[in-house]
């Protein structure tokens, strides 16, 4: 007996193509384009860009911005901003033998009740005692609780990625000695 061959059916002509936009904080510019058969299936996928793309400053090409997607109109897929994060190789660049590092992990919630949990790093010109390293901990905790307490979620991204807590912080912790680099490292939605 002869077989039957059963025709198969291509799904890729089925697919349809959706441009992706980024968060409010980059002014919603398109940062990618992807296929899917249904729009439903867009929502929950993530996408990775490095912050240069987005701010065209060559200085923030250290970053990596993480969106997901949550909402689809027509072929437009609409994204908000999940998490910041630093290369390695930005680091290890920074580090320094002589110098403290100070390195922080906590959590703080936003005006409108959004989670977010932080990692911040200082640099310091020289080398900090152990109560100095405690003080500045204390300090950064302390700052950016206070602010973050006070703003939205978007006005708390907007800050992080452009760096203005990092300024603030630094003036903040002069006092203590000679501060080189204030950072927030990572930062995640919870």
């Amino acid at each position: 007996m002869a077989k039957v061959k059963k025709k198969t059916v291509d799904n890729w002509k089925k697919k349809k193509w959706y441009n992706v936009t980024a968060d409010p904080v980059f002014d919603s510019k398109e940062i990618a384009k992807t296929v899917a058969l249904d729009s439903s299936k867009l929502i929950g996928r993530t996408i990775k860009k490095s912050l240069n793309d987005l701010t065209s400053n060559i200085k923030d090409s250290g970053y990596t911005v993480t969106f997901k997607i949550n909402k689809v109109t027509g072929t437009n897929a609409e994204t908000k901003l999940e998490e910041l994060n630093t290369k390695v190789a930005n680091l290890k660049r920074m580090i320094r033998r002589g110098k403290s590092k100070v390195e922080i992990i906590f959590f703080v919630e936003t005006k409108d009740n959004q989670k977010i949990k932080l990692k911040v790093m200082c640099l310091s010109g020289t080398k900090f005692t152990t109560a100095t390293r405690t003080e500045t901990r204390n300090l950064i905790v302390d700052s950016l609780t206070e602010d973050i307490k006070e703003k939205t979620s978007r006005e708390v991204w907007t800050n992080i990625v452009y760096q203005k807590f990092s300024e603030k912080l630094k003036k903040k912790l002069v006092k203590l000695g000679y501060i080189n680099k204030v950072l927030v490292l990572k930062a995640k939605i919870i």
